[in-house]
This record gives C-alpha cells, sequence and structure tokens, in this order.
C-alpha cells in the first residue's frame, strides 16, 4: 500500500483554517515552531532568475515538495524558493519501501514522483493556492506577507531524456504550470460557503517559469543540452542544470569520502564516473546554453548537486537495490568542492545553486559564496523536521547582524573581507568562530572596495569555505555513526511512548494524534449459535489505554518510505502498527492486504469499517436516538448493543452456517478509534472534512 491520494482543495482549506483555531498549528506545525519574518531585520531577499524571493532557502526537489501540504509546511517553516519534486514521463514507477534512510547521514533508493503528471499539476497548484491563503489571510499577525517578506518562487524540477520531456504529458505539465487558470477557477468553486471570502483572492496562475533540470545519472552530455535548448527555445524560461558528484573525478571525490572523512564502509557505483555528463563537458555546455538564454533574457546556470550513486552496503533497503543514493553530511563535503572547482573553471557570472547535505550550521557559508537558492532535505527527515528550518534564518541573520550587513549583498562582502583578514586561519569558514564564539571585533564592511562585487565576492568565497568544510570533523565519519536509540518495547493499535518523533519527521504529515480519554474497563465476547441466541463466551477480560493522546496514520498521505520508523524509539514502525485510515472507502477496500480503517458520517451516525489481522467488521453508532446503540457487523452475523454494550438484537448474515463468536476487544477498538478521531478537540485529515 503506496498510493498517495490527492486530498480535495475545500478539504485542505477546511483543515487548516479549523487546526489553526483550535490547536494553533498548520498539519501538526505549532505555530510557535513557523518562521516569522521580522520586519526591522536584514533584508535576506534574493534574485533567482529575473524573481524575487523574500529568502534564499527552500525545500530540495524530494520528498518535501510533492504534496500541498508539503508547499504550506516548507512555507510556514520559512521556505521561499520550493524546488518542486521532479517529474517525468514515466509516472507509473514502483518505488521499493522502505526508500529513506536517514539514520545518520542519508541514503535512498527513491527519486521521482510518485503521482500522476496530472496529479502532480493539481498538488502544486493547490498548494501554491493554499500558500496564497496564507500570505493574505492573517496567519502571521502585524507581518504584511502580501508584500517583499512573503515572496515566494516555485522552481519546476523535470527530468529525464528529451523523448520523454518532448512527450504530451510533460508537455501539459509545463503548460500547467506556465498558464493555471483552469486549475485555479476550479479550486477557487469549491472553497466552502464558510470561506467564500477566499473566492476573490488573486491567486497566482503563473506558478512557475523556471526549471531545474534533473537528468540523474546517466544521461550523456548532447541530451542534456538539447534538452535546454528545447525548454529554452519553446518556453522562453530559465534552467538550471543539476550536476552529479562524480564530475569531481574518482580520485578526488574518493580521497574526500575515504581518505579525509572516513567513509570506509562506502563504496561509489564504479560505472557513475563514466556514464554521465563530465566535468570539462559541463563547463563547455553551461557557457554556451547561458549564451542561449540570455538571448531571451533568462539564465542558464548549474545545481550542485544530485546524490551521489552508491553500492548498496546496509540492511535497510531490500537486498535486489543494487544502488541507493547518498545525501547528507558526507555529500555536502564532496558537492561543495565540485562546487568551487566548478566556478574556478566557469568564473563569478554563471548562477549556482545547491543542495547537499545543507543545515542549520552550514547555510549561512553558502549563502556567503552568492549561491541561491540554497535548498535541503536531508535534515529536514530528522526530528523536528520542518521545523528545523526556520534555525537557519535566525542562524543567517544573526551573523549579518554581527556583520553590519544589513542584505544578502552586504553580507557576501562583509565575510569575504573577514576570510582576506584571518585566511580562515582557524579551521572554520570565516565568520562562523564569530558565529560561535559571540565575537564582535571585525568591522569589514569599512574595508569593501568599490571594485569588489558580490558576484566575485562570492565567487572568491567558495574555494577556502570548501577547504574548511573538508577540515571540519562534524562532517567525518567519526561523528556520524550513531543510530537512534531504541527501547524494548513494541509498538500496537493503542498507546506507545508518544514522542511524537514520527510526526515531524513524516514529510507529508501522515502521522496525527487524536485525543482518547484512559481506558480500564472488563468486557467479555459472546457466542451466537445458527439460531440466533446470543450467550457470553469466556472469562472476562481486559480492556485497558494509558495515554490520553493517540498516534494515528492517514493512508493517503503515508508512502511507506520508512522514516518514521527510523526515528520512533520502540519497534513496529508507526506507519504498520498504528491504526491506517483511509480517505475514501474505495481505498480502503482496494487494499486487502493492509490493515486499516475508513470512517464515514452522515447526519444520524457515524461508522468505521475495520481490517484487524485480515479480518473486517464494521460498527455504526446512531447518533439520533436518546441514547447510543451500536451496530457491529462481522463476516457472520451484526449484534446491536445498547449504550452499556449489553446485546439488544442478532442479525445472521446468509453466510452463517455454524456457531459464531463475536470478539469484544475489536468491538471496542473499533468504537475508541471512532470516538477518538472524530473527537475535534483535535483536528486531523478524517475529522476535519
Amino acid at each position: 500500500m503506496v498510493d498517495l491520494v490527492c486530498t480535495p482543495f475545500a478539504d485542505h482549506v477546511v483543515r487548516m483554517h479549523r487546526e489553526l483555531a483550535t490547536q494553533d498549528a498548520v498539519y501538526d506545525l505549532p505555530r510557535s515552531k513557523w518562521f516569522v519574518p521580522d520586519p526591522a531585520g536584514p533584508d535576506l531577499s534574493v534574485r533567482f532568475h529575473e524573481h524575487v524571493a523574500a529568502n534564499p532557502v527552500g525545500p530540495a526537489a524530494g520528498p518535501h515538495g510533492q504534496m500541498a501540504q508539503n508547499l504550506v509546511l516548507s512555507y510556514l517553516a520559512g521556505g521561499r524558493i520550493l524546488e518542486l519534486k521532479t517529474v517525468q514521463v514515466n509516472d507509473r514507477l514502483t518505488i521499493p519501501r522502505p526508500c529513506i534512510d536517514a539514520t545518520n547521514i542519508g541514503y535512498n533508493v527513491e527519486w521521482s514522483q510518485e503521482l500522476r503528471l496530472t496529479e502532480s499539476l493539481h498538488e502544486y497548484v493547490s498548494g501554491a493556492m493554499l500558500v496564497h491563503i496564507i500570505r493574505a489571510g492573517g496567519f502571521f499577525p502585524n507581518v504584511d506577507l502580501t508584500g517583499p517578506l512573503g515572496a515566494v518562487i516555485y522552481d519546476m524540477s523535470v527530468g529525464y531524456d528529451l523523448a520523454g520531456i518532448q512527450s504530451p504529458t510533460v508537455r501539459t505539465f509545463i503548460e500547467g504550470m506556465l498558464d493555471a487558470r483552469a486549475y485555479v477557477d476550479r479550486f477557487r468553486a469549491e472553497i466552502p460557503d464558510e470561506f467564500r471570502h477566499l473566492r476573490d483572492l488573486d491567486y497566482p496562475t503563473r506558478l512557475s517559469d523556471t526549471i531545474t533540470l534533473s537528468t540523474f545519472h546517466g544521461c550523456p552530455a548532447d541530451e542534456i543540452e538539447k534538452i535546454c535548448e528545447h525548454l529554452i527555445n519553446e518556453y522562453g524560461i530559465g534552467v538550471i542544470i543539476k550536476m552529479n558528484p562524480p564530475m569531481l573525478g574518482k580520485e578526488r571525490l574518493e580521497h574526500l569520502l575515504h581518505d579525509v572523512m572516513g567513509y570506509d564502509e562506502i563504496r561509489v557505483n564504479p560505472k557513475a564516473y563514466s556514464s554521465g555528463l563530465q566535468f570539462d563537458e559541463s563547463v563547455e555546455i553551461v557557457h554556451r546554453l547561458d549564451a542561449l538564454a540570455k538571448t531571451n533574457g533568462r539564465r542558464c546556470g548549474a545545481k550542485f548537486s544530485n546524490t551521489l550513486e552508491v553500492l548498496n552496503h546496509r540492511k535497510f533497503f531490500r537486498p535486489d537495490n543494487e544502488i541507493m543514493y547518498l545525501s547528507g553530511q558526507p555529500l555536502y563535503v564532496i558537492t561543495l568542492a565540485l562546487t568551487a572547482a566548478f566556478r574556478e573553471a566557469v568564473g563569478p557570472d554563471i548562477p549556482i545553486s545547491y543542495s547537499a547535505g545543507i543545515d542549520q550550521k552550514n547555510f549561512p557559508d553558502i549563502v556567503a559564496c552568492n549561491i541561491k537558492p540554497v535548498t535541503t532535505c536531508t535534515d529536514l527527515l530528522r526530528p523536528g523536521g520542518y521545523s528545523r528550518l526556520p534555525k537557519y534564518l535566525h542562524r543567517l541573520s544573526e551573523d549579518m547582524t554581527r556583520l553590519g550587513a544589513k542584505n544578502i549583498d552586504e553580507y557576501i562582502l562583509a565575510r569575504h573581507a573577514v576570510m582576506k583578514g584571518n585566511e580562515c586561519g582557524t579551521g572554520l569558514p570565516a565568520g562562523r568562530d564569530r558565529l560561535e564564539n559571540g565575537s564582535h571585533s571585525e568591522t569589514p564592511l569599512a574595508n569593501t572596495t568599490s571594485e569588489n562585487t558580490p558576484a566575485v565576492a562570492g565567487w572568491q568565497n567558495t574555494t577556502p569555505i570548501a577547504t574548511a568544510a573538508a577540515a571540519d570533523p562534524r562532517y567525518h565519519a567519526a561523528s556520524n555513526s550513531a543510530a537512534p536509540k531504541r527501547i524494548n518495547s513494541h509498538l500496537v493499535i493503542f498507546d506507545c511512548i508518544t514522542c511524537d518523533k514520527c510526526i515531524p519527521v513524516c514529510p507529508n504529515d501522515a502521522n496525527f494524534t487524536y485525543p482518547l480519554a484512559e481506558q480500564d474497563f472488563e468486557y467479555t465476547n459472546y457466542a451466537i449459535t445458527v439460531d440466533g441466541a446470543i450467550t457470553p463466551a469466556g472469562d472476562a477480560q481486559h480492556f485497558t489505554t494509558q495515554r490520553s493522546m493517540q498516534i494515528a496514520n492517514f493512508a493517503d498521505y503515508c508512502n511507506e518510505c520508512g522514516n518514521c520508523d527510523t526515528f520512533c524509539p520502540e519497534y513496529g514502525g508507526p506507519f504498520i502498527e498504528k491504526p491506517t485510515f483511509f480517505g475514501s472507502r474505495a481505498q480502503w477496500q482496494e487494499h486487502k492486504t493492509h490493515d486499516g480503517f475508513h470512517v464515514e458520517r452522515t447526519t444520524s451516525a457515524d461508522t468505521i469499517h475495520g481490517r484487524i489481522k485480515g479480518e473486517e467488521s464494521t460498527l455504526t453508532v446512531a447518533r439520533d436516538q436518546a441514547s447510543p446503540r451500536y451496530a457491529f457487523s462481522t463476516k457472520c452475523v451484526t449484534v446491536t448493543f445498547n449504550e452499556s454494550y449489553a446485546p439488544l438484537s442478532v442479525g445472521m448474515q446468509p453466510s452463517m452456517n455454524a456457531p459464531a463468536k463475536v470478539d469484544m476487544h475489536t468491538f471496542h477498538t473499533l468504537r475508541l478509534l471512532l470516538q477518538g478521531i472524530l473527537d475535534k478537540k483535535r483536528i486531523n485529515p478524517i475529522n476535519a472534512r
């Protein structure tokens, strides 16, 4: 069961507003963990192609840029350049599960969209409209996000070959991003009357006119150039080419990986060095394509980098996955070395963007290299999830303030002046020693010269920052070998230590909490004869829950990536052992091999369909009577119970030809799940509808 399902736009609007009103959060991200721009603080804005974004950070093309709620969460956390997940013509990939291993560094075996192309367009338009509602809807009191502080850019990511990009389906996707009026009009009409004022907002219809090309590993140079020529000439858009780490060369890459950082167990796929774009080819291609783009008033640049193709040496992924893709801390050092080498070859004028092992500590360093955007992925898969992103911007603002820099250009110049003054003598990237130790002694702005532009200063900053990164022990194997700790406990449907780690580490917000009063009662099962007589069967048993907050999983948002299991202190995996709720009965029925539940609500009754250990049953609670009546149906019988759970009547299914048992543990499980999920003291994807 790995199908992602698009949520109707109306449901998103309702949930977002009700959750904010009820628990001061949106998609389980508390307001206290949002990034609140400071109008009086340094100006963090940057220009990407010809557009302005309020700051240079956002999610990389990956699990944080695929669904509507991903875009909302990224925006609330401070992302202002959102790189959407890569799409391609083959949108029916079979992706192994689990597919993400962020135990300490980062590996994955998932690298393209998990939605159909039409669904991806649906989600991107939906997410952009929800972000626009946030900008205009007073989510940030006393901060005007309709202006520069809220400016956001959506960057498309497409692959993987020319034929696919020229196909009708990919053309339709790109054209839909360039002109989304049809989707916007449809979603506008879906907004419920309760929020009718939102129908009149001026939603953006040109969602994106920039593309980061992700040809991944093995695409030949001439194919890459033809793809970019097609995109530039056909659509008149700016293009960034994502580069591959093996361009650094086997000797230098593996020296950094093994000798410098000590990751002796990692072996690069030997084919990766010869199968893709080579360094010299990349330099020539980018110069030619940038000259072509300039004729249309646009630019062509390079992004560093794709993940690194390595041999599967771990037990996390299925053994038939011979190749996995490295990210995180070691990739930061390798990619930054490649970035420095490339920039030395092309000069300061070529636009550069970056994504490899970015976190709050190194983010200011990359900004100081005049690189934009700076996108992140692996770090957001760790405990805290999206709430880790505001720290990037706070740290950058703090360093800018200490250096007296009022904007990003001044910050680049300031960092350059400091590096010229101390030549990185501390072994840290210039400026980080002050950031960590609180020194305010330098006044670099006074030492800058008029001929030293931000472009040149950032270009010159890159090599010393890359050199210092390679020497920094925090990127080395010795600092990145620990695994999340486990306790001697196994997850079950109810109760766990409720540490909430599984909720923020899920990029899609698939895990959520629901309230449930603690339970402690006895029950007895029942036996039913073929003539309909019902009698107690067996000894009394005990039903207990000990937590006032329980955890569940929303199947429509869960792709079984495994990340919540990585960081859960208990065994079993939240996405496996915690109750899984499907958004539709059709989805619940389709996935018969997966235990799970579906809830339906009418004006007179609430119903929960359940599958527990493969056995299906249904519980309907009538709300149109003075006291509750519970109709519990299995494949053999339907028994109606009163408010005290005593049987009132028995109805037998035609298939019943032998005595049957009524499992009251299942009855009470369904009853309590229904009660907790529909309790609107806490909004979730089920009860928000």
